[in-house]
């Protein structure tokens, strides 16, 4: 991985998780944090043999995991083809999924607290986690069904 930075600061969060830092956790941590795409486990796998990271399928399904259950990483939604895809949750956002391309947008927006201080407010739970998607049909998949 080209920015050393990110795996400096992948490998602080790995830590203050608790979670033994390696390379290969540092570096889908690292990935999980600067990307938008919403990687699936082979996009993560993909993207770092092109980065001349040798890590297995297995190791990053694992760490996946492993990341996901410390609340690190967050499973976003299937995609067309049935593949969970993952995020890095710095930040309390929305996911908006289209229903017919499966892409994947962050809406960043404070309601999100909000709703959480709402339900928390309404029960006696304490609230750890939270996950909230939209689905729907993205602009460009409209203008598809428009032409067609």
């Amino acid at each position: 991985m080209k920015d050393q930075s990110l795996l400096v600061s992948s490998a602080q969060k790995l830590k203050q998780h608790g979670i033994k830092s390696t390379p290969q956790r540092q570096a889908i941590l690292a990935y999980l944090m600067c990307s938008d795409e919403h990687p699936s486990i082979t996009m993560i796998h993909q993207y770092l043999q092109k980065q001349d990271i040798k890590v297995s399928l297995a190791t990053v399904y694992n760490t996946l995991e492993l990341l996901a259950k410390s609340d690190l990483v967050s499973e976003v939604a299937l995609d067309s083809a049935g593949h969970v895809r993952y995020d890095y949750f710095a930040k309390p956002h929305y996911h908006l999924i289209c229903l017919e391309c499966g892409k994947i947008e962050d809406i960043f927006d404070d309601t999100y607290l909000e709703l959480e201080k709402l339900v928390q407010a309404q029960s006696d739970y304490e609230i750890v986690n939270s996950r909230y998607d939209v689905y729907g049909i993205c602009p460009e998949c409209q203008q598809k069904k428009a032409n067609t």
